[in-house]
């Protein structure tokens, strides 16, 4: 089979439909909405304080968004928001023991997902697998890099 730039698409296809279901599971998880759980998994990720304004644009949301998020967050005792010392307009994320305690779940959820797929994967196509992925995505990264500089 001569493998085209068809080919890929569709399978590409599929992958985004894969990924979107780690999301889902993650999500059901935390039992957040999408955001919160980036959100969540970036603090628990950092393991710093993070300024709103940086979280804002680590997300590519609005202010009034994460304000809205972070809201959601706070209700649910995930996470703390604490004014800056130096600039009372400022305000830092912080996560809480229960939001580290979801964040880990989330990420163990995944984890065990890609133990079972890896299961069932010979063993010897495993290593190439890996290989292939990683090359096709460091490449897709760069062509996107290169056209978001273009535009």
């Amino acid at each position: 089979m001569k493998v085209t730039a068809e080919n890929f698409h569709g399978l590409i296809t599929r992958l985004q439909v894969v990924l979107s279901e780690i999301d889902y599971a993650q999500k059901a998880c935390l039992q957040a909405g999408k955001m919160e759980c980036q959100l969540l998994n970036h603090l628990f990720k950092v393991k710093t304080p993070v300024n709103m304004n940086e979280l804002a644009k680590v997300l590519n949301v609005s202010h009034s968004r994460i304000t809205r998020i972070m809201d959601n967050l706070v209700s649910k005792k995930l996470v703390l928001r604490k004014p800056s010392e130096k600039d009372r307009r400022c305000w830092f994320a912080i996560i809480t023991d229960k939001g580290k305690k979801l964040a880990e779940n989330s990420q163990q959820t995944v984890v065990d997902q890609q133990k079972k797929i890896l299961a069932r994967i010979p063993e010897k196509d495993i290593e190439g697998v890996y290989k292939a992925l990683k090359t096709y995505v460091d490449k897709y990264e760069e062509v996107l890099k290169a056209t978001l500089v273009e535009l």
